[in-house]
């Protein structure tokens, strides 16, 4: 569920004096399109969760099929339909996944009603209460459509009553035409995610070692930053050169390393919030930096 995702804003830092950190904010920054994060991924499985995310796999990438896919959320539970995932859609998608129960309320309550009301099972306010009305109609549903009947919505009950399974559900004794399941939308595929940005591939016998690290990113091109990193490189007149902040106890400065998702770099700076297996990508644009968040790569050691 969403309730999983942290969300994160990169905070860009000097090249020499400190790295960039990555701050939890509470959904501060929305997730938008053409966004790559670890959170967009949870994002997809909760919209496939309920039939809003057709693509086979969650890629991190908030593409044209998760943006539509929010949208169609939005529209459809009540929300203002922007794409984007901001704390309103957040929260009502925590609810749309969670099970549904007696004295729950909510735009994911209300959405639940409507759906009923249009079987003819529930012939009340659409008010978002979930009280004995609302337990009342979903045990009607459940009875109806053979399902295990405690009058609470759950993924069963809501796949059987969205329709999410693409089964043919028999929601009331009166075959009803507009039942007929809909044909599958032709979408363009969501990219797969890349491995790099660059065109090189990964080492095939060069390594000496490969460690898993915690990835947030930075750029030396913001005021105050230098561009000169802790070895001498200056990043701002070699602006393609590719260099990660680390910790020289794990991996000493000098060394030539192939970062997943980044390249051929080269440990060429240090930053006073990077310990352990934590490193630090240098990015000329600050976009590029914020986009790339905080990540679990793996570090190939090059000899």
């Amino acid at each position: 569920m969403l309730k999983r995702m942290v969300l994160t804003a990169a905070i860009a830092g000097t090249a020499v004096l400190a790295p960039a950190a990555t701050q939890a904010v509470d959904l501060e920054t929305p997730l938008k399109k053409d966004m790559w994060h670890d959170d967009v991924h949870t994002l997809q499985q909760d919209l496939k969760e309920i039939g809003f995310f057709d693509y086979h796999k969650s890629t991190g990438f908030f593409g044209d099929i998760t943006y539509n896919g929010v949208k169609a959320f939005q529209e459809d539970y009540g929300i203002t339909p922007t794409g984007q995932v901001n704390e309103e859609t957040a929260e009502v998608l925590e609810e749309a996944t969670s099970l549904l129960e007696k004295g729950d309320r909510g735009k994911a309550v209300a959405h639940l009603q409507k759906y009923l009301a249009e079987l003819k099972l529930y012939n009340y306010h659409i008010d978002g209460i979930y009280g004995s009305i609302t337990e009342q109609a979903v045990i009607d549903f459940q009875e109806k459509n053979d399902l295990n009947i405690d009058g609470i919505a759950g993924p069963v009950t809501k796949a059987a009553l969205f329709n999410l399974k693409g089964d043919s559900v028999a929601a009331s004794t009166e075959p009803k035409e507009e039942a007929a399941e809909p044909e599958p939308k032709k979408e363009p595929a969501e990219p797969e995610p890349k491995e790099e940005p660059a065109s090189e591939t990964a080492p095939a016998d060069e390594a000496t070692e490969t460690i898993t690290v915690e990835a947030t990113a930075y750029t030396a091109n913001c005021n105050g930053c230098s561009g000169v990193t802790a070895t001498g490189i200056d990043l701002n007149a070699n602006p393609d050169q590719k260099v990660i902040a680390v910790d020289p106890d794990v991996i000493p400065l000098g060394t030539e390393v192939y970062v997943e998702g980044y390249g051929r770099a080269i440990a060429g700076d240090t930053g006073g919030g990077i310990d352990g297996n934590e490193i630090d990508l240098y990015f000329q644009s600050l976009d590029t930096a914020v986009n790339w968040g905080r990540q679990t790569v793996e570090v190939q050691i090059l000899g």
